[in-house]
Order: structure tokens, then sequence, then C-alpha cells
């Protein structure tokens, strides 16, 4: 089982030499490393060049395009039987691609898998890390009401028909895994926690906006018809809780109120699994 490891880089010099330690560190080592450099300015470059000898790496370079359409490159140029996914900014432990190929093999007939994440604040006091809740995916609604799904922790075979978002006012993952569940391509979650995903940094760091970009991919994908009016109520449910979750652990009051609020209020009328009204009202 051939795995190619898949890395968008833009102006990543500060975090993507730590992404790839956590590559280098594997106990099953990748069969390639596609490092997609989109058009950075600062020093990605060199990152890149100082790990040639180390990993067997492949470089893609072009202009910028944008997150989705980065990884799509990599996806165009990797040779592997499957892709693991890893951004820039983030970490694998180093058991990530053992896990990854032993699911593979046991499960033939799953075409993608995804696992929880460490949430991970380095330079905070104390550890800086914690498990985020990631529940398994049975349909849909699992998915957009506890939206478990990052996509460092995707591990999904090459002949998969799949292709990230690539319109830059849109995020890139969202609408590209409803895509896949419209057509019934379920991912199994694998259980061990083996990425850590980096909070307030890169595009986490302007939270709003991020969810501004989600909610415009969502669209898309009603409009599509890949998810119901319904569904595209819950998610906004989802994000609301999201943003008052994310302003919590920011220590700004003002804005968690206005954010629970916010997701209380759409939550009238709309179906909400108990677990997340249960979050909705007791854990923000």
């Amino acid at each position: 089982m051939n795995i190619s490891v898949i890395i968008p880089a833009y102006n990543a010099s500060e975090t993507l030499g730590e992404a790839l330690i956590s590559v280098e560190q594997q106990h099953v080592q990748p069969f390639e490393v596609v490092v997609v450099n989109d058009g950075s300015t600062d020093a990605t470059a060199d990152v890149i060049q100082s790990f040639m000898g180390r990993l067997p790496l492949v470089c893609v370079n072009q202009t910028n395009a944008g997150l989705g359409a980065a990884r799509n490159a990599g996806m165009r140029a990797a040779k592997g039987d499957a892709w693991a996914f890893l951004d820039a900014d983030d970490v694998w432990g180093s058991n990530k691609l053992a896990h990854a190929r032993d699911y593979l093999i046991r499960f033939p007939d799953v075409q993608w898998f995804y696992t929880p994440i460490f949430e991970w604040s380095p330079g905070m006091h104390g550890s800086g890390i914690r498990m985020r809740a990631c529940p398994k995916i049975q349909n849909v609604e699992d998915f957009l009401a506890f939206n478990p799904i990052v996509p460092s922790t995707v591990v999904m075979r090459s002949k998969v028909a799949f292709r990230w978002e690539e319109e830059r006012d849109m995020q890139e993952d969202v609408g590209a895994y409803l895509a896949l569940f419209s057509k019934g391509v379920m991912p199994m979650k694998i259980p061990h926690c083996t990425t850590k995903y980096r909070l307030d940094f890169g595009m986490t760091a302007d939270a709003e906006g991020h969810v501004e970009k989600v909610m415009r991919a969502v669209e898309k994908a009603r409009e599509l018809g890949h998810i119901s009016d319904a569904l595209f109520a819950l998610y906004e449910v989802r994000k609301s809780y999201e943003l008052a979750r994310t302003y919590k652990k920011r220590g700004d009051q003002a804005k968690q109120k206005h954010w629970k609020e916010d997701a209380l209020r759409k939550a009238d009328g709309v179906e909400v699994p108990a677990r997340l009204k249960w979050r909705l009202r007791f854990l923000i």
C-alpha cells in the first residue's frame, strides 16, 4: 500500500519544517511526499529544499491559486494508491501512516477515512493541547451537526472521484465532502488521534471570516442539490455554536454571548440532535 502525502504550502516557512519533520518521523514511511509551493514569496522554497535528501519529496511549483487548488495539484502529481493530506501548519503523531495503512488494508471497500484531532496552541501556558470531540459519521446529519473532519486527518484512496473546492471565496473542504456524501461515499473514523491541529493560525485566526467562507460553500452545496434546506439550517446552527465556542476559548465573553444567542435563535424550528442541543446550552 503506497501512500502519497500531500502538503499545500503558501508562505509557510514558519511551520512547514515542523510538518515535514512529523512526516520524517513516521514509523511507516510514505511512498512520496508531494509539497505544492503555491506561489510563496517567503522562504518556503528553502525549507522544501532542505528536506530533499531526507524524504522522498516531490515539489510542485505553481502560481498562487489557493488551498483547494494546491491540494488538487498535489493529487494530480501523486502516484500512490492513497492520499494522506497534511496542511503545512499542522503535524502528525509518528503512528499516523501506520494506522492509515492498517485501515486501508483491513477495510478495502471503504474509500476514505478521518481521525480525531488534538487542538494545539503552541506557546500557550500549560500543555496548550486538548482532544476535540469527534463522533462517527453515519449520515450527512452527523457531519453537519458535529463537523468532525479536518483535512489534515483525511486519508483517501486515489481512485476516488474527489476534488477540493477551488473558488477562493469558499472554504475548500466542506462542499467537497458533501459532494461525496450525496453519492453515498461515506468515510470511516479511525479512532486513533494522530493529528495536532494548530489553532489561531492561518485561516483559523479569522474565525468569522472562516465561517463566512464555509457557509458560502454549503450554500453552493444546497444549490447543487447535495443537501436540503433543513440540513442547511442545521449547519447554520452548528457554525454559530462553533463561533461561540471559539470566543469562549479566547476569553471574549461579549462575542461568546452573541454567537451563543445567535445559535439558540437559529435552532428554533430546526431539528437539532440532542448532543448538539446539550452543548449549546451547557458547554458555552
